[in-house]
């Protein structure tokens, strides 16, 4: 464990990590770290997390109740407690706001273990939560069901929440999951996908589960992110036909 000094360095970082990369803006986003068991420290409601200072941080136990600190915890307290209640394993929670991956939520088009070899060995499964309002124990259910089999979820048009034994663990699984959306969108953009051979996929999930990574267990036929279907490729075309006339100095 880390004495509770060392967290708050951490968690600040992480949160200005967040904020550089355009994970988060505003006072989005929160990421707690457990001290010890049922005692958390976790990040203030409505601050800005590129700006947050060591000090800034509660500390709260299981209930969520304030033990230390002053105002009140990240209004998403509720995802985390629950991660921990059921993730005896974990000692880190952060929930972003990837936009590529959120926007995938909203186009409904999952994450698959499929397309690229380092999502399915750095990233695993990423599961779907069904939308439900932000900050609500309704949400925190529906988390919690999917945390129990995965380290990394994805909330309906709202966040993702990511899991890890350690903090940079679980950031660097955020921004895995960001990298991936971003290359599934414009390969969407660009053509047709296909996927990685049903062997080399087989070969890779079983490296992935000898490091304690969890995969998908979806068959093609019950994933659409090769699916182009719902891409009108005819107004693809025209928009970056505009795009390119504009920079080029047409109208």
């Amino acid at each position: 464990m880390l004495d509770e000094a060392q967290a708050r360095e951490q968690i600040v970082e992480c949160c200005r990590w967040m904020h550089e990369r355009g994970l988060i803006s505003g006072g989005e986003g929160n990421v707690s770290v457990l001290l010890k068991k049922g005692v958390i420290l976790i990040t203030p409601s409505g601050l800005n997390k590129g700006r947050l200072k060591p000090s800034d941080l509660l500390v709260t136990d299981a209930k969520g109740r304030v033990i230390k600190g002053k105002g009140k915890p990240s209004s998403e307290i509720l995802v985390h407690l629950s991660a921990y209640r059921v993730r005896s394993d974990i000692r880190a929670v952060v929930h972003a706001h990837p936009p590529t991956a959120v926007a995938l939520t909203l186009a409904r088009i999952g994450l698959a273990q499929c397309i690229l070899p380092e999502s399915i060995l750095s990233l695993g499964s990423v599961a779907l939560a069904e939308y439900a309002t932000p900050s609500t124990e309704e949400l925190a259910r529906e988390v919690e069901r999917a945390l129990v089999t995965h380290d990394v979820v994805m909330m309906d048009r709202h966040g993702s929440v990511t899991l890890g034994q350690d903090l940079f663990q679980a950031y660097d699984r955020l921004e895995s999951l960001e990298h991936t959306a971003r290359i599934t969108w414009m390969a969407r953009l660009l053509g047709p996908l296909s996927p990685l051979p049903e062997n080399e996929i087989v070969k890779l999930k079983r490296m992935a589960q000898a490091m304690g990574i969890k995969t998908s267990s979806l068959t093609c036929e019950q994933c659409n992110i090769c699916d182009n279907k719902q891409t009108d490729q005819a107004l693809v075309e025209k928009v970056v036909s505009l795009v390119l006339k504009r920079l080029s100095g047409g109208v």
